[in-house]
């Protein structure tokens, strides 16, 4: 074949794939502002009452996952601002819920399970939780030692608690 025969069969090609772009592009619909097809199912809440709707609230789970990831990556200050303030309203208190924290080596959490259902409240859930925890093994020592852990699985009853519009640990016991 003819070099110039092939260039102009390779122009031909390029100038009838961009016609077809164009055409198809007429018939998609109009992009909106936020360059998004209006194909696509997007809900923009227009009160504040909507705005809150929509926004997930995160589950029981989610908070008691949170608590006790902060408790294994040795973050136990963290860890106790999602606590209600009864149980840390003053820095001594914060400091005694710190040092037990922070005197755990290692946490895993093994399986959490709803508790008490039956005591349920729109304020109030309660889990039973399975724990792997490694203690410090300085906090031995304390006058409680291990702080009432033990190394190995530890059985919790998680009481979570709405304290404003916030699900906050209440309490951490090793009864229901």
């Amino acid at each position: 074949m003819n070099k110039n025969l092939i260039f102009g069969l390779g122009i031909a090609l390029v100038i009838g794939a961009v016609v077809l772009m164009s055409a198809q592009n007429k018939n998609k619909p109009d992009k909106t502002e936020n360059n998004i097809d209006n194909n696509q199912l997007i809900t923009t809440p227009t009160s504040p009452a909507e705005k809150e709707s929509t926004v997930p609230l995160p589950q029981d789970t989610d908070i008691i996952s949170s608590f006790f990831t902060l408790i294994e990556t040795k973050r136990p200050s963290d860890a106790v601002s999602m606590m209600v303030s009864s149980i840390t309203n003053d820095d001594s208190q914060k400091q005694a819920w710190a040092v037990q924290f922070n005197a755990i080596d290692s946490l895993k959490v093994i399986r959490v399970e709803p508790s008490m259902k039956e005591d349920w409240t729109e304020t109030k859930h309660t889990y039973k939780l399975t724990l792997d925890v490694t203690m410090n093994p300085n906090s031995a020592n304390e006058p409680i030692p291990y702080f009432g852990w033990e190394n190995g699985q530890n059985i919790r009853w998680v009481t979570l608690v709405k304290e404003g519009k916030m699900w906050r640990i209440e309490d951490l016991a090793t009864g229901p």
